[in-house]
This record gives structure tokens, C-alpha cells and sequence, in this order.
């Protein structure tokens, strides 16, 4: 059964559940005041009689009996017994009948009581009491008509529950369709994404509960996967383009190799060195493009909370090691909960890339300050239109594409710096040459998992 069916058919049977109950409740609450209200009635009926013939009795000192004319006159004048109908029988204390209309003979009650009986096919209530030792007096009214009215505000009740019951259905099929409607929208834009290998519109969503709350995200989902898709498109065809260059050039040196075996040892050593640069250079386009394609939250490193001032030193060590280069670090003490490969990974591409473009005997400044790490250069700056691009996968300015590189390293540091909750950024200096690069991550806070 479907989610939209089950819907409908739960608020249906909820609400009609509900009118049920209360339909049951208001009749039987009707009718035991009535009956009750009735009952009591009779009973004030009943003891009056009773009474009277008692202080009868009593008045003739025991010995005598009123006699059925007496007793008759007494429901004669009284306007309370004609009024309500009553069918009278009457029996002496000593056992004698005195009056009778047709009631059944009873034994003797030891308190009033009342019961249902049927008279002629018409059902009465009949009240009882005792009078002396042998004697009762029985009363009892037509409940017919009140029965009737009964069953009838019964079956009036019953018709109204069954025009609520379908009242309810109506709605509950209404509600149904209105909740279930983003939820059978994402269905089949799910279906249509699976069949069809793209991406359906989004849905609308004009509401706020959790219903919207899960067709706003699947729209989020949405967007998340179109700029995934294009984001891949652009990554391959800038592959391809970044790809296409050193192989070109390397597979012409092998060529002029091969089509030349008698070249100069200088020459040939020179085509040779140059085939090992372009075949290095491929080695790290494609390990930093793996790098940019593999979803760093993913990686198998644990997080760990380290001094990053102990990681930035490190990494500044081993490139004045191999470079030779003038790198000042400026440092406080922040401590954070990182992936310490990939945020040395960032470090070192902001040096590399500061080592770049800046003069072979400039300083290079890295600074920590309360988790923001960012790196000076001092060559010529960054072009005021670029400032935005930077960090955009293989972007590289008109200035920096004579240089090396391929414009996926500040990618992968703007990665780094997402997938631990921080920022980057990018100016140029304001007191003097050269630009500043950096990213941060939060300070004692966990990391992304």
C-alpha cells in the first residue's frame, strides 16, 4: 500500500475513532439521564402511595385495611399520577389485593425497587415498595414512547457518525495528498534521475515542516550534484588540457630521440633531462589530481589535536632544506584538532607557491595567529580581478602561466581549510611588494569527520 493510501487511511480511521467515541459517549450520557431522571420520578411517585396507605393503616390502628375505593380516589385526585399514565397495583399488608391493573405479582421487596417489564407489547418501568409485612404497592409508567426517542436520537447519531466517518475519509485523503506531495515528487525525481542519468528540476516546496524540510534538502541535493557534475566536466576538460601539454612536449623529445641517433651526447642530454622534467611534472599533476578527486572525508587519517605551530616548523624545514630558501615563521602556541597530513599538505603549497613568485633572495613570512595560517610572497602581487579566482581549480592568472605550475595547488588548500571548518583568503600587501595567502582552521575544535 502506498505511503499517500495509508496516510488517508490512518487519519480516516483516527477520525472516525474519535466520532465514535464520542457519538457512543453523548448518546449514553443522554440516555442514562434520561433514564435516571425517569427513574427517579417514579420512585417519588411510588412513595407517595405508599404512604398514603401506611398513614391508612396506622390510622385504624392497624387493624383495618383502606379500602380500593380510597385508594382509588387518592390516584383520582392526585394530578402528579394521571399526569404520568401510572398502571396501579396494590396489596394489603395482611396479603389481600386491593387494586390491580394487570401488573405481575411480585414478592414482597425489602427496598423500593424498579425493573422493565412488557404490557401488551409496550414495554413500562415499574416502581415497587413494600407496605407492612405482606403488603406492596407497584406503579409503573409507559417507557415506550421515551425508548423511541431514544432510538431515534440513537440512529440520528449513528447517521451522523457515518456522514463524519466520510467527512474524515475526505479529509483524511486530502491531507494525505498534501503531505505525501513533496515526498512522491522526490520519488520521482529520484526515478527519473536513475533512469535518465540527469537532473530533474527542482521541487517546490511551500511549506516548513519535516515534509519540506526533506524536498528543500533533496533540492539541496540537487544543486549539490549539478555543481558536482559540472565541477567534473570542467576538472576533466582542464585535465585533459593541463594532460595534454608535457605529453605533447615529451612525446616530441622522444620522437626527435629516436628520429636522430646520431645527435650531439650535449644535445641528446639536454632532450633527455628535458623528457625527465616533463615525465616529473606528470607524476605530480597526477598525484595532486588525485588528491583534488579523492574526497578528503574520506581519508583514513585520524584526526589529532597537534601544536600547529610544530606543524608549520616541519614543513618550513624540510623546504628550506631542499630549497635553500630564507622562510621566517612567526608563531603563537594554537593547538587544534586536525588531519596533520592534509593540513601540511596545505602549508606546504602556500610556501611552494609563495617560493614561486617571489625573488630567489626574498624572505618568505608564514604566520600563526589563533589558528589563521598564511603565508607572504614578495613578488609582484595578485591582479585585482584575480583575488576571487586564486582558488578555483586549475585558474592561473595571465602573469603566472609562464611560470611553473598548474593551478591545482591553492585548490587543494581551499579543501583542506572546508573540510576542517575554516576559510581562505587572498590579498596583496598593503606596506609593501608581494601577496598574502592563507586559509585557518578552528581552534580546539574538532575537525569535520
Amino acid at each position: 500500500m502506498k505511503l499517500q493510501a495509508r496516510l488517508a487511511l490512518t487519519v480516516a480511521l483516527a477520525a472516525s475513532l474519535a466520532i465514535f467515541l464520542m457519538a457512543t459517549g453523548f448518546w449514553v450520557i443522554a440516555a442514562d439521564e434520561q433514564r435516571s431522571s425517569d427513574d427517579q420520578q417514579l420512585l417519588a411517585v411510588v412513595e407517595q402511595p405508599r404512604r398514603f396507605a401506611q398513614s391508612a393503616i396506622a390510622g385504624r390502628g392497624g387493624n383495618q385495611q383502606p379500602t380500593a375505593r380510597s385508594i382509588e380516589q387518592f390516584f383520582e385526585e392526585g394530578q402528579r399520577f394521571r399526569n404520568i399514565f401510572a398502571v396501579i397495583r396494590l396489596v394489603g399488608p395482611n396479603g389481600q389485593l386491593l387494586y390491580d391493573e394487570g401488573l405481575p405479582e411480585i414478592e414482597v421487596p425489602d427496598e423500593p425497587m424498579l425493573e422493565t417489564i412488557e404490557l401488551d407489547g409496550e414495554r413500562y418501568r415499574m416502581g415497587s415498595a413494600s407496605i407492612g409485612e405482606q403488603g406492596v404497592i407497584q406503579i409503573a409508567i409507559n417507557i415506550e414512547e421515551r425508548e423511541q426517542s431514544l432510538t431515534r436520537l440513537r440512529n440520528r447519531i449513528i447517521l451522523g457518525s457515518v456522514l463524519g466517518v466520510g467527512l474524515a475519509a475526505l479529509c483524511g485523503a486530502w491531507i494525505a495528498r498534501r503531505v505525501s506531495k513533496p515526498i512522491v515528487e522526490v520519488s520521482a525525481a529520484a526515478r527519473e534521475l536513475a533512469a535518465r542519468q540527469d537532473l530533474p528540476s527542482r521541487i517546490e516546496v511551500d511549506r516548513t515542516d519535516e515534509v519540506g524540510e526533506l524536498a528543500d534538502s533533496f533540492n539541496q541535493m540537487l544543486a549539490a550534484l549539478e555543481l558536482s557534475r559540472d565541477q567534473q566536466r570542467r576538472l576533466v576538460a582542464d585535465a585533459s588540457h593541463e594532460l595534454r601539454t608535457p605529453l605533447t612536449s615529451l612525446r616530441l623529445k622522444i620522437e626527435l630521440l629516436d628520429s636522430n641517433p646520431d645527435l650531439p651526447a650535449e644535445q641528446r642530454q639536454g632532450l633527455l633531462g628535458g623528457a625527465a622534467a616533463e615525465l616529473e611534472r606528470l607524476t605530480h599533476l597526477v598525484t595532486e589530481l588525485v588528491d583534488l578527486a579523492t574526497d578528503p572525508t574520506m581519508a583514513d587519517e585520524p584526526v589529532a589535536v597537534v601544536s600547529l605551530a610544530e606543524v608549520i616548523d616541519g614543513v618550513v624545514e624540510e623546504i628550506r632544506r631542499t630549497s635553500g630558501r630564507t622562510i621566517e615563521v612567526v608563531a603563537d602556541d594554537s593547538t587544534a584538532s586536525i588531519r596533520n597530513r592534509m593540513v601540511r599538505r596545505a602549508v606546504s603549497n602556500l610556501v611552494d607557491n609563495a617560493r614561486k613568485y617571489s625573488p630567489d633572495d626574498a624572505e618568505i613570512t608564514v604566520r600563526l595567529d589563533k589558528g589563521r595560517i598564511e603565508v607572504r610572497d614578495r613578488g609582484e602581487g595578485i591582479p585585482a580581478d584575480d583575488l576571487d579566482l586564486v582558488f578555483d581549480r586549475f585558474y592561473r592568472s595571465p602573469t603566472a602561466r609562464t611560470r611553473p605550475g598548474n593551478g591545482i595547488g591553492l585548490a587543494i588548500v581551499q579543501r583542506v581549510a572546508e573540510v576542517h571548518g575554516g576559510e581562505v583568503w587572498a590579498r596583496n600587501n598593503d606596506d609593501g611588494p608581494g601577496a598574502i595567502v592563507g586559509f585557518s582552521v578552528p581552534v580546539g575544535v574538532p575537525a569535520t569527520a
